[in-house]
């Protein structure tokens, strides 16, 4: 290799650095989208409408008995 394919490559210490910010930057931006979420979700059940989401019905239920949670 020469000097100038070397100058252009990546190291792998600078790409994995370069990965690992990049999601950690992902991880924050996913964070703050998902904050307003929870008042919306209240504000709909409260309405009247079903909430969705977690529901313990008789499948559950027996799910949980046959795994002893």
């Amino acid at each position: 290799m020469n000097k100038e394919n070397k100058k252009k490559q990546m190291s792998r210490r600078a790409f994995l650095r370069n990965a690992g910010l990049g999601a950690g930057a992902s991880g924050v931006a996913a964070v703050a989208l998902a904050g307003s979420r929870p008042a919306e979700a209240a504000a709909e059940s409260a309405s009247g409408r079903p909430a969705a989401g977690y529901r313990e019905t008789e499948h559950v239920r027996r799910v949980y008995a046959l795994s002893r949670f």
